[in-house]
């Protein structure tokens, strides 16, 4: 038995990870002061995130940076995929549910596509807390130079290419792991 990730779940953690990596990491790398802030607080994933709820300016700058990088076209992507992937496990078992299934998924695919917006809107109000508005000028002015152009323009291979080394790793992790615990559980007497 393996558990691995499917290639889009990989990409998308991969944009993702690259995303917000690259994003928090370049208010550094502006070498610009911090405008004062109200105090962080963490969340479970450890990012500090402004308290004070930000100002519509600030999730606007949030926001052309999200469409500057991409991101919103990634999620375009979610709910094709999701439907895809649903398909996929069906038909494997049931290849005579092909043309009903299609119509299926076509027919609700629109109601989850409308709740593309509101993931938007959670991302934009993540980036508009973990960065103070002008780090985010910053940024999406940095975008605008070559080396931020370079970074957008190579941002898709870059991110495939992580994407299929995670990819990799997780079905090599998933079938190593799983022989260890087998190992250790029989060393218990269990056999799995």
């Amino acid at each position: 038995m393996t558990f691995q990730l499917r290639s889009t779940s990989a990409k998308t953690f991969a944009f993702m990870a690259t995303l917000f990596g690259f994003v928090l990491a370049s208010g550094s790398m502006l070498n610009q002061a911090r405008a004062q802030a109200p105090a962080p607080q963490q969340n479970q994933g450890g990012l500090a995130l402004a308290v004070t709820p930000p100002t519509a300016a600030h999730l606007s700058i949030a926001h052309e940076l999200m469409q500057q990088i991409g991101a919103e076209r990634m999620f375009d992507a979610l709910v094709p995929n999701m439907g895809s992937q649903i398909a996929n496990t069906i038909l494997r078992t049931r290849p005579e549910l092909t043309t009903d299934l299609k119509d299926v998924i076509a027919k609700i695919s629109p109601d989850f596509d409308k709740q593309k917006q509101g993931l938007i809107d959670s991302a934009v109000l993540i980036f508009a807390r973990a960065m103070t508005e002008q780090e985010l000028r910053e940024t999406v002015t940095y975008m605008k130079t070559p080396a931020g152009q370079k970074f957008l323009d190579t941002q898709s291979q870059t991110i495939t290419t992580v994407a299929s080394l995670l990819d990799q790793w997780n079905r090599q992790l998933s079938v190593e792991m799983f022989d260890r615990v087998r190992a250790e559980m029989k060393l218990k007497g269990h056999e799995l």
